[in-house]
């Protein structure tokens, strides 16, 4: 059960249903994160503007994003986060146990060595962005990766790392399509 409550799609009005008919037409849906964030529909819409940004702009592909959004929400503890990246990983062809080894931090086959590498970077980020270094950052340009990359890819811990704590402060309801994910790693291992 949410701790706020969750403004069903069906009776919004004004400009949450404008956010939440933008939402659904890339969803089929409006999700249980974005009732929760209906009382500031402006917010709501900059963040998925942001959100949407995010998956667009840049050179790093869709796939990587959501791998780094995983390895984000699974340190920041949001099942919620990590089952909803997961789903959009499987498209990609990764299974649950290949997801299930990015959040414990186990390099996947489904990335090269350098882009495992970037995803230990934003694992870092998201769990003590402190402990960044510039042996860190001269250790990934070392690898070939761009200052821009690595702007894109901090960037896009920062957004999940935004978006999880909402979902997990208000304690977000699964969608019923995360349901059957539960029964498994990586949630069983908590």
């Amino acid at each position: 059960m949410s701790r706020v409550p969750l403004q069903d799609p069906e009776t919004a009005t004004g400009r949450t249903k404008e956010v939440f008919d933008r939402v659904a037409s890339y969803y089929g849906m409006v999700p249980k994160l974005q009732q929760a964030m209906a009382p500031l529909p402006e917010i709501t819409n900059a963040v998925w503007d942001l959100s949407t940004a995010t998956m667009r702009e840049g050179s790093l592909s869709e796939e990587l994003k959501r791998v780094i959004f995983v390895v984000t929400a699974g340190a920041g503890e949001c099942d919620y986060c990590v089952a909803a990246h997961m789903l959009a990983l499987f498209r990609h062809g990764w299974t649950v146990d290949d997801c299930a080894e990015a959040v414990r931090g186990e390099p996947s086959a489904h990335l090269t060595g350098d882009e495992n590498a970037l995803v230990d970077f934003a694992r870092i980020v998201a769990d003590r962005p402190a402990a960044v270094t510039d042996e860190t950052m001269e250790g990934l340009r070392e690898r070939g990766w761009s200052d821009d990359q690595i702007v894109e890819a901090t960037m896009t811990v920062a957004l999940l790392k935004y978006t999880s704590t909402l979902a997990t402060t208000f304690d977000i309801p699964f969608e019923a399509l995360m349901l059957p994910l539960l029964e498994g790693p990586p949630f069983t291992d908590r």
